[in-house]
């Protein structure tokens, strides 16, 4: 871990990076840290759209809300960090030079274009014909105020079919969770309604067709559009009303079981990596994990994770920003005073503004998401739901850890009494459910499987049997 920024960004800001003006794509390092910015054609909007990546950080796709391309000058902001770039091109438009910003800092930053390269390898990419209908469309809240835009992929079949919603995980998605060229969602979908289920995936709130506030919503929020795309299912005739499921990925396989409680319309649940233990827990892990593969030795592994869980737990303790601001400052100070001068000089600690860092990461722990996602404990959700449950989850997950997360799925599901939950972990899966050799995010881009043939068939037989049930 080089210094504070790279040793914190990654937990405080839940990054996930990817980025690209028309079709093009651009890198460049903020304070050493490697950014991409992608940007193409949205096929459905026909619109220019935008992600960025941060490799390093395991941070990837991170959605674009703000694109402007005016004149020389270029605007990417995204609203789910609370930043982005600015800058500038060059005559030749190969560079753009500019600012980094982000939670009240300014850092320079120059984007240089690279080539495209050749298309990526994903063999598992949905090509017709097909033996089933697909019809892309719109939708709307019962007061109008957000549209939905969505695919519905329908087997052909004389009778009702058996339906479910796939719902993305965190940051920004589009319908088919696409990421490096990979759209999971879609292969579900195909793989679903080939044998004989129908599917409705969805477009996340401002990507896409779709709008809605994105800065202020919550998991909660999020569980909302999806009681209305219940509400739109039960309109079509093709669909079985009675068997309409959810399947949800990281998570939204947390927002599945929120949806089941306030709905009697959902009839299972397939959770994929999904959360069975407090949000807050999930960061602790998740920075333990990053601490473990940044290269720090283990005494400054030790020293960075402490200072992390000890923020964690403070914003847990104090529900007020401003309360939380002075216990952060007086905790931080005395954090520092603590440690050795070279590993604070050696981690980046030297010569910091300590009250805008602390303003910083309090504005960071204040954003709804993340606040919403801190205080979440799954022992007052899964405890009430008694329909049936498929947990599932890779072996070499290293963002949603496979074995904590079913224990917690397995011992609540139990409180239920609920007979008819079933729990499996898959050897050599990551959080994709792609076969991988360690797990981390970079593999994601240069592995050509989408996700794992067994698991679509696990996925497919089981909801065929609670149809019959």
């Amino acid at each position: 871990m080089k210094n504070l920024k790279s040793s914190l960004t990654f937990i405080f800001s839940l990054l996930t990076f990817t980025i690209a003006a028309q079709n093009s794509t651009w890198e460049g390092k903020v304070s050493g840290i490697p950014i991409n910015l992608k940007i193409k054609i949205d096929s459905l909007t026909k619109k220019q759209n935008a992600e960025f990546d941060s490799p390093t950080q395991g941070a990837f796709g991170l959605k674009v809300s703000d694109l402007q391309i005016k004149g020389d000058s270029l605007t990417a902001i995204s609203a789910v960090i609370g930043g982005g770039f600015k800058g500038k091109f060059n005559a030749t438009k190969t560079e753009i030079v500019g600012k980094w910003m982000q939670r009240g800092q300014e850092l320079p930053m120059t984007l240089i274009k690279i080539a495209n390269n050749e298309p990526l390898k994903r063999p598992q990419t949905p090509k017709a014909p097909f033996p089933y209908t697909s019809e892309d469309l719109i939708y709307y809240n019962s007061d109008k105020s957000i549209k939905y835009g969505a695919t519905l992929t329908l087997p052909k079949s004389e009778k009702p079919a058996p339906a479910v919603i796939l719902i993305t995980g965190s940051g920004q998605e589009d319908r088919n969770e696409t990421i490096f060229g990979h759209q999971p969602f879609w292969v579900i979908a195909d793989y679903l309604s080939r044998n004989g289920i129908a599917v409705l995936r969805v477009d996340d709130r401002g990507v896409g067709q779709s709008t809605g506030d994105v800065m202020n919503a919550t998991s909660l929020d999020f569980a909302n559009d999806v009681l209305v795309g219940i509400d739109y299912l039960k309109t079509k005739t093709q669909v079985d009303k009675r068997k309409i499921g959810l399947i949800g990925h990281s998570e939204g396989g947390m927002i599945a079981p929120l949806v089941a409680i306030k709905s009697e319309d959902v009839a299972f649940i397939v959770s994929m990596a999904g959360v069975g233990v407090k949000g807050s827990d999930i960061l602790i892990r998740q920075q333990s994990d990053a601490l473990k593969k940044s290269g720090a030795s283990a005494d400054d592994q030790k020293r960075l994770l402490a200072l992390s869980v000890m923020m964690i737990k403070l914003s847990d303790k104090y529900p007020v920003k401003e309360e939380l601001k002075v216990e952060f400052n007086t905790s931080f100070k005395r954090w520092l005073t603590q440690q050795p001068q070279d590993f604070l000089k050696r981690n980046g600690f030297e010569g910091i503004d300590n009250q805008k860092l602390v303003n910083n990461l309090a504005a960071s722990f204040y954003l709804p998401w993340m606040r919403y996602f801190m205080t979440y404990d799954p022992s007052l959700t899964l405890p009430k739901l008694t329909i049936p449950i498929l947990a599932i989850n890779g072996e070499k997950d290293i963002q949603v850890n496979a074995e904590t997360n079913l224990n917690g799925f397995k011992k609540y599901l139990l409180e239920a009494g609920n007979k008819n939950s079933k729990t499996i972990l898959f050897p050599n899966l990551n959080h994709m459910f792609q076969n991988a050799k360690t797990g981390d995010v970079s593999e994601y881009l240069s592995i050509e499987e989408t996700i794992s043939p067994e698991v679509l068939n696990v996925i497919a037989e089981w909801i065929k049997v609670q149809a019959v049930n």
